[in-house]
């Protein structure tokens, strides 16, 4: 007969001894080790038939060697012979750790004929019989051990439901014991980690950190690794701080591990970061629109006298003469001058985009055949399936189009290809990736993709701020607009940009712009609802009761204006009572001629408790707007505000 194999598993060099002498006395061939670890290590070139393994021994214990044994299809046949000196103590289920046989530790000579009856057992019968516990006869229960092993219970159950990921490893780096918590970060199970190097799991650069740590600590040297908040691991995709620990034991080391998973804390300051850069760059556009209404009106009446003035003196200069060619030369320049008023316009808030219904794929190739003829650069355009349209001001778009492909030309030296993708997207997912709400329904996504050299990550989030350029700054280079405009008039028109881009792996902007016209989806409306869309606007501004009418009539909205607040009042009570309700009120926080903003909302709700009243607040420290359902309004809005918090108002409370 074949000779059995056998592993002996014992921490314990005496009894090692004892069961390893008994069994080579039975011509058995005999492998120890002195712990689960160990134990794993043999199983590498060593197929025992029988195992006889201790329950508590440092490193892996018994419990997590019997399951990895049992979830090895190579090693599931193996007769599994517990040796436990905690019989009496524990309730020891052999089911549950997939054993064979229990051997109760205890007095040698009635141990050794247990070890015996189990060898002639597998002989017998291999697997095929019934599971039982020997040698509990003439054995005491220890408070002692039975103390320490609820105390063992109780730090297993803390382990188990921490939330920070706990592993232990031994002197090499070696996997030894891992918490659940753990496992969910390093996404596998205890018995796939376990003597697995835990260096393994991580990139190669921080992996080599770990390695190189492990192997120079000494009981002299116990400093402890971190990867911070600022600096953590990498794991599956998810951001990891970790923190190793080095114990001294008696002559060994070893290392316990934290590991807290921040991922959803780093998510959220890159969203709030995102924010307020967005909120940031909209203060600067607010500013500029500020400017622009102001400025643009005059200096249009200013540029229409000097280019008249200018046309009429180069009528009376000779073609060939000094004059003549100063005139020209101004000419020019009062052309750029016009053009950069002109985007100056586009800023301002009493600019609203004139839309029509465009194809967009005839847009952009016409667009990108124009911009593209005398250069070394060509393009690709793709869409998914159909022919999509959008409601934009088409010449404002062309300007959108016209600036992304000239940074894209000037990126590539004027050689390359310009790849464009058309699809079409949910808002909810745009919102999700960008941290930016959008309207609901579907949006157009187009992708302007270059092969330039990309942009550096430390400039990424100033390419939309106002005069930002990398360029040299003139008329004939940049005036660090362009992406500013590109920012602005896509905002008008409800979307949304961005860019993404890597040194080297050139530059991709992603337009996000609604699909289907929501401006003429509220003009079918007309009529249907008595006051369905009837508007009262209160500001003691004459300007801005203008302007906010102009916005509002633009979506097909009538409106009535009052200049004070109890105008606005009396306005409501009678449009009440002849039943002709306003379905939203504009209330102006800092108007005060008789009624303020809040006494005016106050007499509103008398009149109608179910009426829509937004205040409009000039302090961004207004506590109104952070608190507007305290003060009975229905929403609140800071000045400026946009044709698109008109539109998004309407959306929410009118439709």
């Amino acid at each position: 007969m074949e000779r059995a194999k056998v592993l002996v598993v014992d921490n314990s060099p005496v009894v090692l001894r004892l069961v390893a002498g008994l069994l080579e006395k039975e011509n058995c061939l005999v492998q120890t080790a002195a712990d689960g670890l160990e134990a794993l290590d043999v199983l590498d070139y060593y197929r025992p038939d029988i195992i006889f393994t201790d329950l508590v021994m440092p490193k892996i214990d018994g419990a997590k060697l019997c399951a990895i044994i049992r979830s090895t299809p190579d090693l599931q046949d193996i007769f599994l012979v517990i040796l436990s000196g905690i019989a009496l103590e524990e309730d020891i289920d052999l089911a549950e750790f997939g054993a064979d046989m229990c051997i109760a530790k205890g007095p040698a000579t009635p141990m050794k004929n247990h070890i015996l009856a189990a060898l002639s057992r597998w002989e017998d019968q291999g697997r095929e019989g019934t599971p039982e516990v020997r040698g509990m006869t003439g054995l005491f229960r220890r408070e002692v051990t039975s103390e320490l092993l609820t105390s063992k219970r109780h730090q297993d159950v803390i382990l188990r439901r921490m939330s920070e990921g706990v592993v232990e490893l031994d002197g090499s780096g070696r996997i030894v014991m891992v918490n659940q918590a753990a496992q969910a970060i390093l996404g596998q199970t205890e018995i796939d980690l376990l003597a697995d190097r835990f260096s393994e799991h991580l990139q190669d650069r921080q992996a080599d950190r770990v390695r190189t740590w492990i192997e120079s600590r000494t009981r002299e040297n116990l400093e402890i690794l971190e990867f911070p908040y600022e600096d953590p691991l990498l794991l599956n995709g998810r951001q990891i701080t970790f923190k190793l620990v080095p114990i001294p034991e008696e002559e060994q080391l070893f290392f316990i591990g934290i590991l807290q998973d921040v991922t959803g804390r780093k998510e959220a300051e890159e969203r709030q970061r995102r924010l307020e850069s967005e909120l940031e760059r909209v203060r600067k556009l607010d500013a500029m629109a500020t400017m622009a209404s102001g400025i643009s009106h005059d200096f249009n009446n200013l540029l229409t006298i000097i280019n008249g003035n200018l046309e009429m003196a180069r009528m009376h200069a000779q073609d060939d003469s000094p004059i003549a060619r100063l005139l020209d030369e101004s000419g020019r320049a009062l052309e750029l001058t016009t053009g950069l008023i002109h985007q100056f316009t586009t800023f301002s808030d009493n600019y609203l985009p004139a839309r029509d219904r465009v194809e967009l794929h005839e847009l952009l190739e016409r667009v990108l055949e124009e911009e593209l003829r005398d250069t070394g650069v060509d393009y690709r355009l793709e869409q998914e399936n159909g022919h999509w349209t959008v409601d934009v001001d088409v010449t404002l778009m062309q300007q959108v189009f016209h600036n992304i492909i000239q940074n894209s030309v000037e990126a590539m030296g004027g050689r390359g290809r310009i790849r464009v993708g058309l699809h079409v997207v949910s808002a909810d997912e745009v919102g999700e990736r960008s941290g930016n709400p959008l309207l609901q329904g579907d949006m157009i996504e187009i992708v302007f993709t270059d092969q330039g050299p990309g942009i550096d990550p430390a400039i990424l989030d100033r390419i939309f701020d106002p005069y930002f350029s990398t360029k040299q700054k003139g008329a004939q280079k940049g005036m660090g607009l362009g992406l500013t405009i590109v920012h602005s008039i896509v905002k008008k028109h409800g979307g949304l940009v961005r860019i993404e881009s890597e040194p080297g792996q050139g530059c991709t902007v992603r337009l996000y712009l609604p699909a289907g016209s929501w401006a003429e989806d509220l003009s079918d409306r007309s009529g249907k609802e008595d006051g369905w869309c009837r508007i009262l606007i209160f500001d003691g501004d004459e300007m801005m009761r203008l302007i906010s009418r102009k916005m509002f009539e633009f979506y097909g909205c009538t409106t009535r204006l009052a200049a004070s607040g109890r105008e606005a009042v009396e306005l409501y009570r009678q449009a009440f009572q002849a039943s002709h309700r306003y379905g939203l009120v504009m209330v102006d926080m800092t108007g005060d001629d008789g009624l303020n903003g809040q006494e005016t909302v106050r007499h509103i709700l008398e009149i109608d408790p179910d009426a829509a009243v937004v205040a409009v607040c000039s302090d961004s420290s207004d506590p109104v707007l952070e608190r507007y359902a305290e003060h009975g309004f229905t929403a609140a809005v800071e000045k400026p505000f946009s044709i698109d918090v008109v539109k998004q108002l309407l959306h929410r409370f009118v439709t």
